[in-house]
């Protein structure tokens, strides 16, 4: 019987240091995660300006390289007919169409980070969300092993030949009570 009892004792305790120690490390990763993930949550990152600059670099740089090149062209044949003005309208059309694709970048580049600032939100808020979930689950269920271990455990003390004799005697009692009128 104080085999069974230890032995429940020893089960509550090890299934209460089992939760504390859970708490604890879930609290150490909270005390970062939770503070990140509510700032993505609500104030989301997007692309690095770098990522940025580094997008209308490469998508500009074609508009402008087009332009320049009929720019020259344009010049050079003016420099040889001896005739600016022929050249004008083309080059007028052409910045026109550079400003339109620059333009249409921007709004390209600056939708793709809108997209990604939705994706951290929503990101954010799954991870905020499975967090909450999981230390809901781990907190009852240690307090339910914790609780069935200390239930075990009264069961326990509640056996032996002094029970058991307690048991009897209790039973005689309340069998000499009882009215046998048949």
């Amino acid at each position: 019987m104080r085999g069974a009892v230890s032995a429940a004792q020893n089960a509550a305790n090890q299934a209460g240091t089992a939760a504390g120690q859970y708490t604890q490390t879930a609290g150490d990763i909270g005390a970062n995660l939770i503070p990140f993930e509510t700032r993505q949550l609500f104030n989301p990152q997007g692309m690095s300006q770098r990522d940025i600059g580094a997008q209308l670099t490469a998508a500009m740089a074609g508009a402008g390289g087009a332009t320049s090149a009929l720019t020259g062209a344009a010049e050079a044949e003016a420099g040889r007919t001896r005739n600016p003005v022929g050249f004008s309208s083309a080059l007028d059309s052409a910045a026109r169409q550079a400003g339109r694709t620059v333009a249409g970048v921007g709004e390209k580049v600056a939708a793709n980070n809108a997209n990604v600032k939705l994706e951290q939100q929503k990101e954010a808020a799954q991870m905020l969300g499975g967090l909450y979930g999981s230390s809901s689950r781990a907190g009852v269920g240690e307090g339910e092993v914790q609780g069935q271990d200390i239930r075990d455990m009264i069961a326990a003390g509640q056996t032996g030949w002094l029970q058991n004799l307690e048991g009897i005697l209790g039973a005689v009692r309340g069998a000499g009570t009882k009215n046998w009128t048949v």
